[in-house]
C-alpha cells in the first residue's frame, strides 16, 4: 500500500524502461521502413531489433524528510532510474510522482556548458533548479566557498579536472534550499576533505527536512547516511529495508553465492584415506534442515565423529573454514591448544566439537570442512569436503573480513591548567 502523496516526496510505480538493441546498423533503418511495408501489403511486421529491459517493475516511495540510498552492481539499472524520477529520460511503462524541488547531481558535467566559467554555470544551473537572479546574488558567495576551486571559478569549466567539477556542481545542488536532492556516485570523485565537508552538509540538509535519495558504491556511508536501502539487481528491486542488513546481503551476494546445503544424509561427503572416515560432521543447531544463520557474538557449535578403519595413533582434529567466494578465514588444529584424542583400535569412535564462541565471523556465507590428523600432523587419517555451511550476518556496519575480539582504550592527554 503507497502513503498519503502529501507525506510522500518521491513515488514510483511499475516503472519500467525497455531499449532497442540493434546487432547491425542498418537493422535500424530496417526497423523504420519495413514494418510499415508489412502493413500496407497485409504482411505480419518483423523485429529487427532485441529488447533489454533496463527497468522493469520496479516501485517504491520515498517519504518526506526520509534517506533512501540505492545499491546494485554496475548495469543494474541505478543511473536509469535517477534519470528517469528526474525527467531527462522517458519511461516505457509506470510512471513517477515527484512533489517538491529536486536538485539532482547525476553524472559528471551534467548541465554545465563547458564553454561558460564556473560562475557562469553557477547562475545557469541554480536558474535552471529554480531560483531567480537575486536568490543566486544572495548565496553565490556561500557556493564559491564551498567548492573552494579558487581563481579557476571565472575560468571556462572545459578546462577544470573531475574533482573541480564535481565540488562546483555539489556546491550549486547543497545551496539552492532543495526540497529532494539526488546524488549518483558524484562523492567518489572528490578527495577525503571533500567527501567529509559534503557528507556533514548532507547532515544538516536532512536536519532541516530535506529528502536524499543517494546512489554509491560505498558501502560504509549508505549505512550511515540513509534510513532505507534499495538493493537494485538486473533492472529489478530485490528488496529495501534496512541499510545495515540490506548491505550485508549485497556485499555477500557480490563476493560469493550461497553455498548449497549439503544432502542430509548418513554419508559424508569425503576423501578415501584408507584409515578412518567420518560419520557425522555438522553444526549442532535446532533446524537441520535449512542453511543456518549466526548473529555476530553468537556461539557456532560443529560436532564431528570418526570411526577407524585400522588401528590410529594419538589423533588431533582440524577445521578449515571458507567464506563462499574461496577466501580462506580459519585454519587450526587442536594441536594448538592441546586438545588430543588417545590412540584407538580398528572400529573405535573418535568424536568431538569445535566451538566459535563467540562468532567473529564478518558477513557472509561459509562452509567448513574437518580432517583427523595424527599427532605431528604428517598422516591424514580421515578428511571431509567443504560440505557444513552456514551464514553469518551482524546487526551493525561492519568493516574486513574478522571481527576480532579487542579493547579499546581512550587516553586523553591530562587537562593543563593556567
Amino acid at each position: 500500500m503507497f502513503s498519503d502523496i502529501a507525506d510522500v516526496a518521491l513515488r514510483v510505480q511499475n516503472l519500467g524502461k525497455c531499449y532497442q538493441i540493434y546487432g547491425k546498423p542498418h537493422d535500424r533503418l530496417k526497423q523504420f521502413v519495413m514494418p510499415r511495408l508489412s502493413k500496407l501489403t497485409g504482411g505480419v511486421p518483423q523485429k529487427y531489433f532485441r529488447e533489454f529491459w533496463a527497468l522493469r517493475d520496479v516501485s517504491f516511495e520515498v517519504k518526506k524528510g526520509e534517506a533512501v540510498g540505492i545499491l546494485g552492481r554496475n548495469g543494474s539499472g541505478k543511473s536509469t532510474l535517477l534519470q528517469i524520477i528526474c525527467g531527462t529520460l522517458t519511461p516505457t511503462c509506470g510512471q513517477v510522482e515527484v512533489n517538491g524541488r529536486v536538485a539532482a547531481l547525476l553524472e559528471l558535467g551534467a548541465g554545465f556548458n563547458p564553454e561558460f566559467t564556473g560562475r557562469e554555470n553557477v547562475y545557469l544551473n541554480a536558474a535552471i533548479l529554480g531560483l531567480t537572479p537575486a536568490e543566486i546574488d544572495a548565496r553565490l558567495d556561500e557556493i564559491l566557498a564551498f567548492a573552494d576551486i579558487g581563481e579557476f571559478v571565472d575560468q571556462p569549466v572545459k578546462h577544470y579536472s573531475s574533482g573541480m567539477y564535481v565540488r562546483l556542481a555539489f556546491a550549486v545542488a547543497v545551496h539552492v534550499c532543495p526540497q529532494i536532492l539526488i546524488v549518483d556516485e558524484a562523492l567518489s570523485v572528490g578527495d577525503l576533505a571533500f567527501q567529509n565537508k559534503c557528507v556533514l552538509k548532507i547532515k544538516s540538509l536532512r536536519e532541516q527536512g530535506t529528502t536524499l535519495l543517494f546512489v554509491t558504491h560505498d558501502l560504509s556511508t549508505l549505512q550511515m547516511i540513509c534510513d532505507r536501502v534499495a538493493w537494485l539487481q538486473n533492472g529489478r528491486v530485490v528488496t529495501i529495508g534496512n541499510p545495515v542488513q540490506v548491505c550485508q546481503d549485497y556485499y555477500v551476494g557480490v563476493t560469493g553465492s550461497q553455498p548449497e546445503k549439503a544432502d542430509q544424509m548418513t554419508i559424508v561427503p569425503q576423501k578415501n584415506t584408507g584409515m578412518a572416515k567420518f560419520l557425522d560432521v555438522g553444526l549442532d543447531c535446532i533446524d537441520a534442515t535449512a542453511s543456518p544463520m549466526y548473529r555476530g557474538g553468537e556461539i557456532i557449535r560443529f560436532r564431528f565423529t570418526i570411526k577407524a578403519e585400522q588401528a590410529l595413533g594419538r589423533s588431533i582434529f582440524a577445521v578449515s573454514i571458507f567464506r563462499a567466494d574461496g577466501d580462506w578465514v580459519i585454519g587450526q588444529t587442536s594441536r594448538e591448544a592441546k586438545v588430543f584424542w588417545p590412540p584407538c583400535g580398528a572400529d573405535g569412535l573418535h568424536s568431538g566439537e569445535f566451538v566459535l564462541q563467540p562468532n567473529c565471523l564478518a558477513p557472509g556465507d561459509y562452509r567448513a570442512a574437518f580432517g583427523a590428523y595424527s599427532e605431528d600432523l604428517s598422516i591424514c587419517y580421515a578428511l571431509s569436503e567443504l560440505n557444513v555451511t552456514f551464514s553469518v550476518r551482524w546487526d551493525y556496519p561492519t568493516w574486513g573480513r574478522f571481527i576480532h575480539p579487542c579493547l579499546w582504550v581512550a587516553s586523553d592527554p591530562p587537562a593543563t591548567t593556567s
